[in-house]
């Protein structure tokens, strides 16, 4: 038996378990099923889990935050509260689609997909958009910014399109209004953007014009599940300070 057992835990062990080179994809995709039925995928496979990378950056985030949480004297204090719950829906949203609902962007700004990525821009994580060319990041006064490679760098407040709250605290994207987005001549589509009240950029900290989108969406499209052990310890904690505000 205990021959029997030492091998089972060899065989699942997911450091020594090694998939076979000569597998076709097709035979990947047949074994994928099969571990995925006995809830052993992510044990056997983890390359095969749908972002499973994004999964993993979303567990250290909430690990981190719950951690540094419970190192304050004021761990209690109702930022604190907010700070983990927002780091909870980052979780939740680690990747996102995100567009108007009526034809306003530009089809490259529209319905795009991010994936949340290990870089971090003023104090949040990045968000890359599938694709490699735009990104979402946390400007320096706190609003959130889609922009290229040279906006996120200068991690200042200029970009293609925004949402102009400016908060203290690093929000998930699914948490940002829904009516604070707005977009300048490169995102919008033209008939929109030559109609639309246009303002003259007072938020945004580069000459541009401005206007706003409508019925702008953002959807979680994968996340960690409450059971997962990060987001598990995250919803106790969570409760217990909710429980002693």
């Amino acid at each position: 038996m205990d021959d029997v057992a030492s091998t089972s835990h060899s065989t699942l062990d997911p450091v020594s378990f090694k998939l076979s080179p000569d597998l076709t994809e097709a035979e990947r995709g047949e074994l994928a099923v099969e571990v995925q039925f006995y809830g052993l995928l992510r044990l056997m496979m983890p390359t095969e889990v749908p972002y499973y990378v994004q999964e993993r950056l979303g567990a250290a985030l909430l690990q981190g935050a719950c951690e540094g949480i419970a190192l304050l004297n004021d761990a209690h204090d109702a930022r604190n509260v907010r700070k983990l719950q927002s780091f909870v829906a980052m979780g939740r949203a680690v990747v996102f689609e995100m567009g108007s609902a009526t034809p306003w962007l530009t089809e490259e700004f529209q319905d795009l997909r991010y994936l949340i990525t290990a870089r971090v821009v003023n104090g949040s994580p990045l968000w890359a958009a599938e694709g490699g060319e735009w990104f979402m990041f946390r400007a320096d006064d706190g609003t959130m910014v889609i922009g290229d490679e040279s906006h996120c760098s200068a991690g200042i407040a200029v970009g293609w399109v925004l949402n102009i709250v400016e908060s203290p605290d690093v929000l998930a994207p699914t948490q940002l209004l829904s009516n604070k987005w707005m977009s300048n001549k490169r995102a919008t589509l033209r008939p929109q953007f030559t109609t639309a009240p246009q303002k003259y950029d007072s938020v945004v900290g580069a000459p541009a014009v401005w206007v706003d989108v409508p019925d702008m969406c953002v959807t979680a499209m994968h996340g960690l599940d409450d059971a997962e052990p990060a987001m598990a310890a995250a919803l106790r904690q969570l409760a217990a300070l909710t429980a002693a505000e």
